[in-house]
C-alpha cells in the first residue's frame, strides 16, 4: 500500500512533462525583430515586434515589418508585407495576418497571395488551417495556372489534393475558353474541373450551354449534361449529354437529339450523334426524323440513320439517309430502303423498292428521282421498271409502266407523264360516271395528261398496238399489267406515323 504514493508522483511528473511538451510545441518560441517591445496598455503578456519581424513555428516561417506577439496564447498578429513560407514549397503575401499557433490557423487579409509553383491563388481576404492543408477565401478572388485562370467570389483550396472548389460567379477563362458557372470543382495538378448548375462555355467555333459537365483542359475534352445547347457555326444542337473533343473538333451527343441548320432550312432528331465541325459532317443515328422546313408545306422524313455532309466543291449539302425510309408531305409521300438529297440540285434520289404517292396516284421504279423547285415538285423520273398506278376505285386501276417514266408537275399536281422504252397502258373508259370498259395498248413511246387529279387523255407515239375490251368480258387476271402492285397499305398517312414500318 505503500507504494501508491510514489506511483501517482511518477504519473504526475509524466503528465505534466506531456503537457509541458505540448504547450511548448503550440508556443511561438522562435522569433526575432530589430526592436522588442513590452508596453502593458497593448495588452498583458504582448509584446510588440518592429522592424524585420521574423517568427518560426514548426515548419512555418513568417516574416513582416511589425506584429504583436502573444506567447501566453501563442497569437501572433502581423502587419506590413507579411511573407509566408510553409514547407519551403508554399509561400503566402499579405498586408496584415493573424496567426494562431494552437490551432495553427492563418487570417490574412489585404491583398492576399497564394503561390505553390504549380498555380498562384489572390483574394482580398484568406483563412488557412495548416494543420488540415486547407484555405478558403470570400470576397472574391481567382487562381492561375500554367492554362486556366479561374474567378469566383468565394471558395476552398486543399492544397495536399490540389483541389480547388469555387462558389458563386465563376469565371474559367483560357485561350481557347471561357466559361461561366455558379459551382466549380478544380484538381489544379491534372488541370481537370468538375460543374455543377447551369453553365456557360464560349469559343471561338462555338457557344455550350448545360447544367452539370467535366472538362479536361489538358486534353480538351468536354462532357455536358442536362439541357446541353451548343451552337457551331449555322448549326444549333439540344441534347442530353454531349462529348466534345476542342482538339480535333468532334462531338459526340446521346438522348433527345434536335440539330438545326439555319442556312439550310432543316431540323433533324434522334438518340445519336456524331459531329465532325472541321469536315461540316454529322450523322444522327436512333430514330431519325428529318424536317425540310418549307413556309407553304414542310417535308418530314423518318429513317434509321441520317448522313448529312458539306461537298466543297459543290458548295452544297448532301443529305443520306437509310434504311427504311419514309416521307410525308401533305401531297406527297414516299418510302425507300436509302435517300440521297443534293442541296445544291435539288435532287432527291430513292433507291431499292421507291414508291411515291400523290392524290390517288402510285410511282414505283429501281430507282426513283425527284426534283424539286421553291414551293415543291418540279419532275420526277422513274429509271428500270417504271410503273405508274392511278385508283380508280378499290377494284379498277389505271396502269402505265415502261423502261424509263418521266413526270411533269404544274403547281405541285401531275400533269404529264412520258413513257420510253417498252410502254404499256392499261386504263378504263367511262360513260360519265360508270366503267364501261378497257383499253390495252403497247407503244414504245405513250404521253399522258392529267387533268383535276386523274387522266385526261393519253397519246401513242410510236406503234401503238390496241385492244379494247368491254369491261362484263374482262376477267380478273385481265385487270393488272405484269409487274402490278398496290402499296397503298404501306402509305404513310401522317408525320406521326412515319416511324411504323409496314
Amino acid at each position: 500500500m505503500r507504494c501508491w504514493p510514489k506511483l501517482l508522483s511518477v504519473a504526475a511528473i509524466l503528465l505534466c512533462s506531456s503537457l509541458a511538451a505540448r504547450s511548448q510545441e503550440t508556443r511561438i518560441v522562435d522569433f526575432s525583430a530589430d526592436i522588442t517591445e513590452y508596453d502593458e496598455s497593448i495588452g498583458k503578456g504582448i509584446q510588440r515586434l518592429l522592424g524585420n519581424v521574423w517568427m518560426k513555428h514548426k515548419n512555418l516561417i513568417l516574416t513582416c515589418d511589425s506584429a504583436y506577439l502573444d506567447q501566453a496564447n501563442s497569437r501572433f498578429h502581423g502587419f506590413s508585407r507579411v511573407h509566408i513560407i510553409k514547407a519551403d514549397t508554399l509561400h503566402l503575401y499579405s498586408g496584415q495576418i493573424d496567426y494562431n499557433g494552437k490551432t495553427e490557423q492563418a487570417k490574412l487579409d489585404h491583398n492576399v497571395l497564394m503561390d505553390n509553383v504549380v498555380e498562384t491563388l489572390r483574394a482580398p481576404a484568406l483563412d488557412y488551417n495548416m494543420k488540415e492543408e486547407i484555405a478558403w477565401y470570400y470576397g472574391g478572388g481567382h487562381i492561375k495556372d500554367s492554362s486556366n485562370t479561374v474567378e469566383s467570389y468565394w471558395g476552398y483550396y486543399y492544397v495536399n489534393q490540389n483541389m480547388f472548389v469555387f462558389k458563386e460567379n465563376v469565371v474559367m477563362t483560357n485561350p481557347d475558353n471561357t466559361l461561366f458557372t455558379d459551382s466549380l470543382r478544380y484538381n489544379s495538378k491534372t488541370e481537370t474541373m468538375w460543374f455543377e448548375g447551369p453553365t456557360e462555355v464560349f469559343s471561338d467555333t462555338n457557344y455550350i450551354a448545360c447544367n452539370r459537365g467535366y472538362y479536361d483542359s489538358k486534353n480538351k475534352l468536354s462532357v455536358f449534361h442536362g439541357k446541353v445547347y451548343m451552337q457551331a457555326k449555322e448549326q444549333q444542337l439540344r441534347t442530353d449529354s454531349l462529348i466534345y473533343n476542342q482538339d480535333i473538333h468532334i462531338t459526340d451527343a446521346f438522348g433527345n437529339i434536335e440539330l438545326r441548320d439555319t442556312v439550310e432550312n432543316m431540323v433533324i432528331t434522334g438518340n445519336r450523334l456524331f459531329y465532325d465541325e472541321l469536315k461540316n459532317m454529322f450523322r444522327v443515328t436512333d430514330n431519325v426524323d428529318y424536317i425540310m422546313i418549307d413556309q407553304k408545306d414542310s417535308l418530314f422524313l423518318h429513317s434509321d440513320t441520317l448522313i448529312s455532309s458539306r461537298e466543297q466543291e459543290l458548295k452544297s449539302r448532301r443529305i443520306q439517309a437509310y434504311p427504311k425510309v419514309q416521307f410525308y408531305r401533305t401531297d406527297l409521300q414516299g418510302r425507300c430502303d436509302s435517300l440521297d438529297y443534293l442541296v445544291v440540285d435539288s435532287l432527291i434520289r430513292l433507291f431499292r423498292e421507291p414508291v411515291i404517292w400523290q392524290d390517288e396516284n402510285q410511282q414505283t421504279a429501281d430507282t426513283l428521282l425527284m426534283y424539286l423547285r421553291k414551293g415543291g415538285i418540279k419532275k420526277m423520273e422513274l429509271l428500270g421498271s417504271g410503273f405508274l398506278i392511278t385508283r380508280e376505285d378499290s377494284i379498277y386501276f389505271n396502269q402505265i409502266k415502261g423502261k424509263s417514266i418521266n413526270g411533269f408537275f404544274e403547281n405541285d399536281q401531275l400533269s404529264r407523264v412520258e413513257v420510253d422504252g417498252n410502254g404499256e397502258s392499261l386504263s378504263y373508259l367511262k360513260n360519265e360516271e360508270e366503267i364501261v370498259g378497257q383499253n390495252r395498248v403497247v407503244s414504245s413511246r405513250i404521253v399522258i395528261f392529267f387533268k383535276d387529279k386523274k387522266i385526261d387523255r393519253i397519246s401513242f407515239l410510236k406503234d401503238p398496238d390496241s385492244k379494247l375490251t368491254p369491261l362484263k368480258d374482262l376477267g380478273d387476271k385481265d385487270l393488272y399489267l405484269d409487274g402490278f402492285k398496290w402499296l397503298g397499305d404501306k402509305r404513310p398517312q401522317s408525320r406521326e406515323t412515319l416511324g411504323i414500318w409496314k
